[in-house]
């Protein structure tokens, strides 16, 4: 019993400490220099050298891998705040948020990753869904095939997989947690039946 109860402390202490970064993230200008989980695809995009961006809602960040799929740097979204962006690209490689909420389009030139300019699309421009695939200007085309985690494949020649983020980074994301507290508060509760009931029959 005392090891569960261990493991349910720790299970919450873990759970909390996501949600700490997130807050961090989501509501200052803190730097991001290691690789977060990915919790909330907001669609994938591919630029000229092949280096693949994944946007995330949930830290409203977009993260940055090269050709062979290795993490080279985070950018932080900024006016967001968790809430649901549209990832872009265009032909120069300037990558473009368009916020969900009130469609405020922002871009990030391919020069210098920081926040160039913004404007609001009046409607006379049509904002994409959160893409899974993606085609690049020399017409290769990526994929993402993952089900509940993201999986960048190249899918043009031979197949390849590209981006798939470790097995910890995957625990800790937050639609893992979810499930692991869920089993936590089980085992709780179970630990608390039978508990009274032990005392239940100490006093009988």
């Amino acid at each position: 019993m005392k090891i569960i109860k261990k493991i349910f402390d720790f299970v919450f202490f873990i759970f909390f400490f996501i949600f700490i970064p997130k807050a961090i993230i989501t509501w200052t200008d803190f730097k991001i220099k290691t690789e977060l989980p990915i919790n909330d695809f907001a669609g994938f995009v591919v630029d000229s050298h092949e280096n693949i961006y994944i946007g995330d809602d949930f830290y409203s960040i977009i993260q940055k891998y090269d050709r062979a799929g290795n993490f080279i740097e985070s950018l932080r979204v900024k006016d967001t705040s968790g809430k649901p962006f549209h990832l872009g690209i265009d032909t120069r490689d300037n990558i473009i948020v368009t916020r969900q909420t009130d469609r405020k389009v922002t871009v990030y030139p391919a020069s210098e990753r920081k926040e160039s300019f913004s404007f609001y699309n009046d409607g006379t421009e049509k904002t994409k869904k959160v893409n899974t695939f993606f085609i690049t200007r020399n017409h290769e085309k990526y994929g993402n095939l993952g089900t509940r985690f993201p999986a960048i494949w190249k899918l043009s020649g031979t197949k390849e997989k590209i981006v798939e983020q470790s097995f910890f980074l995957r625990l800790l994301s937050f639609p893992s947690m979810i499930w692991v507290v869920l089993t936590a508060v089980i085992l709780k509760l179970m630990v608390f039946i039978v508990e009274k009931r032990r005392k239940l029959h100490s006093e009988t």
